[in-house]
């Protein structure tokens, strides 16, 4: 049995004491002192016991404080009677836990007291009700932002997806809203505008999701990370490749909400080209080189994990490396392959149909990446057998996104492989699914009608493979 002393004035001591009867704990047992009766309920629970006398009167509290108490409550309306109600309990109990409800910001040197600062809570609870605010918990568990509550407006790039399309990395939906219900969420579970999702996950990553959530367009690459991540092995790399990946990377950085742009360089051979890297070195713009050696998979993954990166740069000599396919595969993040054709000349992003999950997954990055790259969207179904009606569902998906988010979208429909048409195109923007069919080896993908696994006959274009592989 918990034992309680209460110290109760006012009217927050009345509607604390009234909510303590309400909610009956057998294993606790409340010792009131007040001034006033009127405070107390109508009904006291079997576990109050009252007394009526002023708490600031040393020698009538110190009788009480005889007892061991495993709590002590000060909630007064007047200052100087909740600082010497406060005093006298330390004369006796020097060691005792307080919980003092302060409205006047006194500062204490105590550490066994729990100061409540009154005014900070209702600024905070008031802040709440800000459109455009993050509600946090912040009397569960650690209280720093790793619970978190969120409305998901119209325009959101979260409307009408599924769940089980949302990579949640370091993030979790444990719940959702509608209706004055609470659902508990599924992979099926389609999210619809003014539904409110509650997240659970590391506050930093959190922070990002609810910029991506509420604030339609324009936060790629967010929720995969903040920063852009620029690799390059001059061992492999030749000056010319390492000089247009420079170039493309810091187009891209200008356009895109990326905050700071990483240059990581490996196998630093040619001294002339890493001091003119090395001259890029802004606040914006940090060039950091591996003089040690370190192997490509431990560096790239440290590096990603250190400086938050949401989007992988990287050139197409590098990308065709087998090994380093696998490593940005095990990222989860989104790796822009850099080709020949410049980003900064672009007119169109180009997806091709496929899997519908896939598809739904990527949707939301294909509509930022062309919104804040100002290119126009193109969607290529193709059906050899004409049967167009398969990828109703998708396209009624991209149709809606296009809608919310004001962006013309063009939709291509063909029977014949669409990459041979493709070749023929002015340069593009793929956006493609980073799935295994990526890693698969070139000599059987040939064989294949699989579009994906076909990907790199369209490689001379810069390509943009977005992570869909749920954890």
């Amino acid at each position: 049995m918990k034992k309680i002393l209460i110290l109760a004035d006012g009217i927050v001591a009345k509607h604390f004491l009234q909510r303590i009867s309400e909610t009956f704990i057998s294993t606790n047992e409340y010792t009131i002192v007040t001034i006033d009766r009127s405070i107390l309920t109508e009904k006291q629970p079997s576990n109050f016991i009252a007394y009526q006398f002023d708490p600031t009167s040393y020698i009538k509290l110190s009788k009480l404080l005889k007892r061991d108490y495993d709590d002590i409550f000060v909630i007064m309306k007047n200052r100087i009677d909740a600082e010497g109600a406060y005093q006298n309990i330390r004369r006796d109990r020097p060691f005792a836990r307080i919980t003092f409800f302060n409205r006047w910001d006194i500062e204490f040197k105590d550490d066994n007291l729990i100061n409540i600062n009154a005014n900070e809570l209702l600024a905070n609870r008031l802040y709440d009700f800000l459109p455009n605010v993050p509600v946090i918990a912040q009397n569960v568990g650690l209280g720093q932002g790793e619970i978190m509550e969120v409305l998901v407006p119209f325009g959101s790039a979260y409307v009408y997806r599924h769940i089980g399309t949302i990579i949640q990395n370091q993030w979790r939906i444990v719940g959702l809203y509608r209706g004055n219900q609470l659902i508990l969420p599924k992979p099926s579970l389609m999210i619809k505008p003014n539904d409110v999702l509650l997240l659970i996950g590391k506050p930093s990553v959190l922070e990002s999701v609810f910029k991506a959530i509420k604030q339609e367009l324009g936060q790629f690459p967010a929720p995969f990370g903040e920063n852009i991540y620029l690799y390059i092995d001059m061992e492999k790399e030749s000056p010319r490749c390492i000089r247009n990946c420079i170039e493309q990377a810091t187009y891209l950085h200008k356009r895109i909400k990326g905050r700071k742009l990483i240059i990581r360089v490996s196998g630093p051979t040619d001294i002339r080209l890493l001091e003119t890297i090395k001259a890029l070195d802004s606040h914006n713009v940090e060039c950091i080189v591996d003089y040690r050696g370190i192997d490509p998979s431990t560096l790239i993954k440290e590096d990603v994990e250190t400086y938050n990166i949401g989007l992988v740069v990287c050139g197409r000599d590098i990308f065709d490396d087998k090994d380093y396919k696998k490593i940005f595969y095990s990222l989860r993040k989104p790796v822009l392959q850099i080709s020949d054709s410049p980003l900064m000349h672009l007119k169109k992003l180009v997806v091709i149909l496929s899997e519908e999950k896939s598809m739904e997954v990527i949707s939301a990055t294909v509509f930022d990446v062309a919104s804040q790259l100002n290119l126009n969207i193109e969607l290529l179904d193709y059906e050899p057998d004409g049967d167009f009606e398969k990828k109703s569902f998708i396209l009624n998906h991209y149709e809606n996104l296009s809608n919310i988010f004001s962006k013309n979208m063009n939709v291509r429909q063909e029977k014949r492989n669409p990459i041979r048409e493709l070749v023929h195109d002015e340069a593009f923007l793929q956006v493609l699914p980073f799935t295994g069919k990526i890693l698969q080896n070139r000599f059987f993908a040939y064989f294949s009608a699989d579009v994906e696994k076909l990907y790199f006959k369209l490689s001379r274009n810069p390509q943009l493979f977005v992570p869909v592989d749920i954890e």
